[in-house]
């Protein structure tokens, strides 16, 4: 687990670092996305939902990071 010191998140990128990267409450249109995560992801997504962000915009934020890298082009 990562700490305040910017530890890095299971051997990811550095708490610090990915905090940045997270919009705080941003009101957006969303769309519902229904699916299941493993405990670890979970308890990994608390840290972050402790530190006051919210899991639709950590999910948002992780899904479209995984796309880009993916290489499929975002939408218009």
């Amino acid at each position: 687990m990562p700490d305040s010191a910017g530890e890095a998140i299971d051997g990811g990128a550095p708490a610090a670092e990915v905090a940045s990267t997270l919009p705080l409450r941003k009101r957006q249109q969303k769309v519902p996305l229904n699916t299941y995560v493993r405990p670890g992801t979970q308890q990994r997504i608390e840290v972050l939902k402790d530190r006051g962000y919210a899991v639709t915009d950590i999910v948002d934020t992780a899904l479209n990071e995984f796309l880009d890298r993916a290489g499929v082009p975002q939408s218009e």
